[in-house]
């Protein structure tokens, strides 16, 4: 899910870039406004979507806090259940409370690591979804102060001035619309590998243990449940 949100961040850079003609940074002060026909009608729309996709964000943020507090809460457990076996002798039992917790550990610190870089993801958006509707802003205030001077009938003997067709240049609208009809397609396809490559419960049930860090872990216990307590 981290993957669909950087793309979708990615997306919607090089979208504002393409449209705007120049690398809009984040914060930048000075835009160029937009003529209506560059934003698009659709620009409101596409906006409200990108919102829609940062509430997806936020409840996935959410998702993955409630996943580290598990993981916490798992290690935790774990810990417990190691020094209540050193502390009855059963030394096997202690060693499997430990590679247990351990390997919670594990999960735990990649959750912590997912948990980081979604936020910072999720941040990224907010902000630039915030500076689109920024330049929109601008562009209907400047089109708003633009007063529209009178347009003169051409002289009788002045030949009207000959249009030639322009090719049509994609709005920002259609732009944002188009990165979103990839993302969708991209989270299909992140959603499939993600099943594919999941691991089953007997393959994380024997993942490889550290016996040596087992074995530091259980030493440690074992000399720190053995020394009296203070009074």
């Amino acid at each position: 899910m981290n993957e669909l949100f950087r793309k979708l961040n990615v997306l919607v850079r090089a979208s504002i870039n393409d449209v705007l003609g120049e690398d809009h940074a984040i914060g930048q002060s000075r835009r160029q406004p937009l003529t209506p026909d560059k934003l698009g009608k659709n620009i409101d729309r596409e906006i409200v979507s990108l919102r829609g996709r940062i509430n997806d964000a936020l409840s996935f943020e959410d998702e993955l806090r409630r996943r580290v507090q598990t993981l916490q809460d798992e290690v935790a457990r774990y810990d417990r259940q190691a020094d209540e076996a050193v502390a009855a002798g059963q030394d096997a039992l202690a060693r499997r409370a430990i590679e247990q917790m351990q390997s919670a550990q594990q999960r735990l610190a990649m959750a912590e690591a997912d948990l980081h870089e979604h936020q910072l993801v999720t941040q990224e958006l907010i902000q630039r979804v915030n500076m689109l509707d920024a330049v929109v802003a601008d562009a209907r205030r400047a089109q708003a102060a633009e007063a529209a001077p009178p347009v003169e009938a051409p002289a009788a003997n002045e030949a009207a001035p000959t249009t030639q067709a322009q090719p049509r240049v994609p709005s920002l609208s259609d732009v944002l619309r188009d990165a979103q009809e990839k993302i969708n397609q991209m989270g299909d396809l992140i959603q499939a590998k993600q099943e594919v490559n999941a691991p089953t419960p007997a393959e994380q049930a024997t993942e490889a243990a550290d016996e040596q860090r087992v074995d530091d872990d259980l030493a440690a216990r074992r000399e720190r449940l053995s020394k009296p307590k203070s009074s």
